[in-house]
């Protein structure tokens, strides 16, 4: 369906700060330029209700994504304390419907779909946004306002959710931290010795290479409804510590065929029976460079959510 998109040019200046809406959406972007203060003040009305922001420096490829319960006060404080950027998208809603819970979900939305974009450098945000529990009915509204804030975003130039954008030179992506490996979990790397060794999830015996392809499968038969987006958040590249050349979760099936070593060997598990589905039916595969050091990132996963695990020699 065709979109009409109004934008209307403060100071009827091109590029700088601006409100941009679409006929029949209530989804609305602004655009802020550092030092528009007037503009800041004219919009406070605007600006006064919750939004999901980030925060941009094109140039360095850097950004912040954050959310706020008044985006007018919370851009006052950004400009004071934080450097990097010199410019704000400010998404809200021009209808006021946008509740707490629902920005902070769509901050943690976006934060996971531009880390999975890799095309800007995230290290301004200390630490990945906490989703909240949502009902069904919100992750559906969030979800449509979701659209459009990729849309948008691309609409003023943007890059910044685009899995296809050529990554800067100077970017470097964080990565969650992994927690330390609890002192009771009953497993060191030396039981994971050799190349013989199986490990039993669950009842079901698996060889270390499809350890990673066992738990998310376990995860999703927890959670059947876990999007691909917040299964690559939880199931990041950094579990694989030095093999995190390749995406653990890869849902470019043809990207998997074609990734081998030296050897001629596949990075993924990709015969048609380790295929598994998300709960937004996208179809992946799972990387199988599970070493003795590795797989106890994923054992620490079995632990919180108490799962058995025993080791088979």
């Amino acid at each position: 369906m065709a979109k009409t998109i109004h934008t209307i040019l403060y100071d009827d200046v091109l590029d700088g700060s601006k409100i941009i809406e679409m006929d029949n959406c209530v989804c609305q972007l602004s655009v802020i330029r550092r030092g528009y203060t007037e503009f800041i003040k004219e919009m406070k009305e605007e600006l006064s209700k919750p939004a999901l922001y980030i925060l941009l420096n094109r140039e360095n490829r850097k950004a912040y994504v954050g959310e706020t319960d008044v985006f007018f006060k919370r851009i006052a404080n950004h400009t004071a304390n934080k450097e990097f950027w010199d410019e704000a998208l400010a998404f809200t809603a021009n209808d006021n419907s946008l509740t707490t819970t629902e920005v902070k979900y769509l901050e943690s939305l976006s934060y996971e779909t531009a880390k999975q974009a890799q095309s800007y450098d995230l290290s301004e945000n200390s630490q990945a946004p906490t989703r909240p529990h949502a009902t069904k009915s919100q992750e559906i509204k969030i979800k449509e306002f979701f659209k459009y804030v990729t849309l948008l975003t691309k609409f003023v130039g943007c890059d910044l959710f685009e899995k296809s954008a050529r990554q800067h030179p100077n970017v470097q992506v964080s990565v969650p931290s992994i927690p330390k490996i609890p002192a009771d979990l009953g497993v060191k790397p030396e039981d994971l010795a050799g190349r013989d060794v199986t490990i039993k999830l669950n009842g079901v015996i698996y060889p270390k290479s499809q350890m990673g392809y066992a738990v998310i499968k376990e995860y999703l038969k927890k959670c059947p409804k876990t999007s691909i987006n917040e299964l690559k958040g939880i199931f990041h590249i950094g579990l694989l510590g030095s093999w995190g050349r390749w995406n653990l979760i890869e849902d470019n099936l043809e990207a998997a065929n074609s990734q081998k070593d030296v050897d001629n060997k596949y990075r993924h598990l990709i015969k048609e029976q380790f295929v598994l589905t998300s709960g937004d039916n996208v179809k992946f595969v799972v990387c199988n460079q599970w070493d003795k050091v590795n797989v106890l990132n994923l054992l620490r996963i079995a632990k919180e959510q108490g799962w058995s695990y025993e080791i088979v020699k």
